[in-house]
């Protein structure tokens, strides 16, 4: 009778112990953010506390450059992420990769946009992703996204925040993360 009780109890503690474990998990992963997965459907809560990060058509793009430009005549907001830095802040990427999201004629200002899915519509916003290559000639993404941003400051030179796209193409591009961006007047 004893040694059926002590196998009953290690039992109950080694099912204990396990499920402790899997919840222990499950509230790492939730937190951790570095392992953001593209989805149909985005929350604001998606958006992962990790630097940002970026999936081109299945392969990782190192981003090295970042900027919010204000466009004076026309009024665009735009935040593009690259992965080649120009010769001067704020000038032009002729090659590489990169994510954009644009607001024509009006401004992205401080505070959540919340794109949940790709059928959604925000007035204004558009958003693509460029592989501009030796190999392969300009090469702009036209394809449906969704998108969650939390623009947390703004002042005269930086632009900071946290940002998750997806984009509905075959190799299921990305990007998501927190930013720090050089601010722009052209």
């Amino acid at each position: 009778m004893r040694i059926i009780r002590n196998k009953i109890l290690v039992l109950l503690l080694i099912i204990s112990v396990c499920s402790c474990n899997k919840k222990e998990e499950k509230k790492q992963e939730l937190n951790s953010g570095e392992d953001f997965k593209w989805k149909s459907e985005l929350k604001l809560t998606d958006i992962p506390d990790s630097p940002v990060k970026g999936f081109i058509n299945g392969k990782e793009i190192k981003l090295g450059y970042i900027n919010f430009e204000k466009w004076r005549g026309s009024g665009d907001n735009i935040l593009n992420f690259g992965d080649v830095k120009p010769k001067n802040n704020c000038g032009y990427v002729e090659s590489g990769n990169s994510f954009h999201i644009l607001h024509k004629a009006n401004e992205i200002k401080t505070g959540e946009l919340l794109k949940a899915s790709f059928d959604q519509n925000l007035d204004g916003y558009i958003s693509y992703y460029d592989t501009l290559t030796v190999k392969e000639p300009d090469k702009k993404s036209s394809i449906q996204w969704n998108c969650a941003l939390i623009i947390t400051s703004m002042d005269e030179k930086t632009v900071k925040g946290k940002i998750a796209i997806c984009f509905k193409d075959e190799k299921k591009s990305w990007i998501a993360g927190t930013f720090e961006a050089i601010r722009c007047y052209n």
